[in-house]
């Protein structure tokens, strides 16, 4: 078990970054983890980079390449990544391969924005920002209090759950 001090946040858009515009459209704001993180009195160091503003729909391979160049070069064992629910699980799997050995990688985010009354983004980043410190190292997707390795979840479009492939 790794007891990582230190915690490095890469934003990269999604819901969880989502603000009402006057126009009543969505659109990506200002890494919400900065104001998850205000409500917090952590005891580690957390570092918030903002990487890509993206409806995680518009993520692309070359996307995943930018995020994982920033995750090398994190300097810290632990990395959280908050990101768009739909693609979560195929950004997780793309870096399951390409993270130095040593290094705990989790993605999470929110499906409902987190300027949003009911949001499940608070949740999910306090639970993520656990697992980074705790987990082995790795790539995982934590989501609605559930922890799984890259590679053996899915997004349920149904119900909006994270669930367990089917082995």
């Amino acid at each position: 078990m790794s007891h990582a001090t230190d915690i490095t946040v890469i934003a990269t858009g999604g819901t969880i970054d989502k603000e009402y515009l006057l126009s009543g459209d969505l659109a990506v704001g200002e890494p919400a983890v900065a104001r998850v993180l205000h409500t917090l009195v952590p005891s580690v160091t957390v570092r918030v980079v903002g990487v890509l503003a993206l409806d995680s729909r518009d993520m692309a391979d070359a996307d995943r390449e930018v995020l994982a160049r920033e995750i090398a070069t994190a300097q810290t064992s632990a990395v959280v990544v908050t990101h768009g629910t739909d693609t979560m699980a195929d950004t997780a799997e793309y870096l399951s391969g390409r993270v130095a050995d040593g290094v705990t990688v989790v993605l999470t985010g929110a499906l409902r924005p987190e300027t949003v009354a009911g949001s499940d983004a608070h949740v999910n980043v306090g639970f993520a920002l656990a697992a980074a410190q705790l987990a082995a190292p790795g790539v995982y997707v934590a989501m609605g209090a559930r922890l799984f390795a890259a590679g053996t979840v899915r997004k349920d479009l149904a119900t909006g759950a994270f669930v367990a492939l089917p082995r």
